[in-house]
């Protein structure tokens, strides 16, 4: 089984209709699967992303036999467009706030694209300057999901939508409004992955 792993409900929305996923009777709401896939909603943040993607791990343990993980991102690159999806390649964890430095790999090696997840949004240009020095995008959780993977040895990889410049044009507000167009544009793009590349 593949696992999916979202941050938040809204940008896994349009998988959960589409692919007549079921909720799963589990410890946590957000957990919904169907016969080949397991759909998770981590939650945004390294605690809640660890505890969810380990419990689900644990629970369903060699039936996973790789976890991808959907979702936006801001740019912390000008050369990245809004609206694009990239895989990832390298992911790092935001520095001095963790007593971990681990940088992860994906299975995407070919891709020149980084992410770093850090433990607030970025809406301040300094903090996202002080971040592009590690990476080509933001996010919330990736970190935690690679931790997770390594630990099980789970072959992960992960794809971002690029919702906005990180800094402070940022909106959330504008960013949420967008959730089930961004949800739509993410399940259209995983209809089209090859898994075994």
């Amino acid at each position: 089984m593949i696992l999916l792993a979202f941050a938040h409900k809204g940008e896994a929305r349009e998988f959960i209709q589409r692919k007549h996923t079921i909720p799963v009777d589990f410890y946590f709401d957000g957990v919904f699967r169907n016969d080949n896939e397991i759909l998770l909603i981590t939650k945004e943040g390294i605690q809640s992303t660890t505890e969810r993607m380990s419990s689900v791990c644990t629970y369903f343990g060699n039936k996973i036999e790789m976890a991808i993980n959907l979702g936006i991102a801001g740019s912390l690159d000008k050369r990245l467009q809004v609206n694009q999806i990239y895989g990832i390649n390298k992911i790092y964890v935001e520095p001095l706030l963790i007593n971990d430095t681990r940088i992860f790999s994906t299975w995407q090696q070919s891709s020149k694209v980084d992410c770093i997840t850090a433990f607030n949004p970025v809406l301040d240009d300094k903090y996202a300057k002080r971040l592009a020095k590690f990476a080509n995008v933001v996010d919330g959780e990736l970190w935690a999901c690679a931790s997770v993977c390594s630990l099980y040895k789970i072959p992960l990889k992960s794809y971002k939508l690029i919702s906005d410049r990180a800094g402070s044009n940022t909106s959330l507000q504008g960013i949420k409004r967008k959730a089930s167009v961004f949800s739509k544009h993410l399940f259209d793009f995983f209809k089209k992955l090859d898994m075994k590349k």
